[in-house]
């Protein structure tokens, strides 16, 4: 069902030029609680991405101003979660994904610090960035550090849409 309604939402967005897309920023609970019920499993990380390479580009989209999809591999250097907070030092090479729906299209910023949830598959790392976010958030704050660390310990874990 869930195909069925994302295939009809994916061709109104490619047939309607004039729909203006409209992405509601997940808050850092929100992110949180997808990830941790999503049948994949994911590592909660903060760190940076650096050393971008093997770029592969997708097709030009029309329309798009410019906008295309785009797969490469980073390194990852940070620390993952525990429940003792950003502790468990990380260098780990990641598959990137940055998805287009319609004109639209994520953006990933290498050698900004982040926080980010990233997916654990039998060929290492993954992250995938929709043109609406919700998995990455640049230059977190103390406030957003606190609120997930506090999620993955079980504490309050109310999504806050800002």
């Amino acid at each position: 069902m869930k195909r069925l309604i994302g295939a009809v939402f994916l061709t109104f967005l490619t047939t309607s030029q004039s729909f203006a897309l409209s992405c509601m920023a997940d808050s850092i609970e929100g992110s949180y609680i997808s990830h941790r019920d999503a049948k994949e499993r994911f590592i909660l990380v903060m760190g940076r991405l650096t050393d971008k390479r093997n770029v592969v580009l997708g097709p030009e989209i029309e329309g798009g101003m410019d906008a295309r999809s785009e797969n490469f591999t980073a390194t990852l250097v940070g620390h993952q979660a525990s429940r003792a907070g950003f502790d468990r030092p990380i260098e780990t090479t990641v598959a990137v994904s940055v998805e287009c729906g319609g004109p639209w299209c994520g953006s990933v910023a290498v050698d900004t610090r982040m926080i980010t949830f990233l997916e654990i598959t039998p060929y290492g790392h993954e992250l995938a960035v929709g043109p609406c976010g919700g998995n990455v958030f640049y230059n977190p704050t103390k406030d957003q550090n606190r609120r997930v660390l506090q999620c993955l310990r079980g504490g309050v874990c109310q999504p806050e849409f800002r």
